[in-house]
């Protein structure tokens, strides 16, 4: 049994577009900002670089390395490794 499907229908009432209102901002938030969207940083937190970021950086680089010596080479020229007890150059 073949069957066709019929036109495709528009669905009744106004585009979703048409209609979209802001997306209140959550609490604790700056008056204003949009949820979802990260206010901008100041000049003290565009050099701060959290323990998460450190460790993504680190696995996309040991995942892309040709061997341990690629590996080791890159973490060093990214600054994501430095002398055991004490925190990598990218965290200085």
């Amino acid at each position: 049994m073949n069957v066709t499907p019929g036109p495709r229908r528009r669905p009744a009432g106004p585009h979703p577009e048409a209609t979209a209102t802001a997306v209140p901002a959550p609490r604790g938030s700056e008056p204003g900002a949009l949820a979802g969207v990260p206010a901008q940083r100041t000049a003290a937190d565009v050099y701060r670089v959290s323990e998460e970021q450190v460790h993504r950086a680190r696995m996309a680089v040991a995942r892309n390395a040709l061997d341990s010596d690629d590996c080791r080479d890159l973490l060093d020229m990214l600054g994501l490794i430095g002398e055991p007890g004490e925190p990598p150059p990218v965290r200085r």
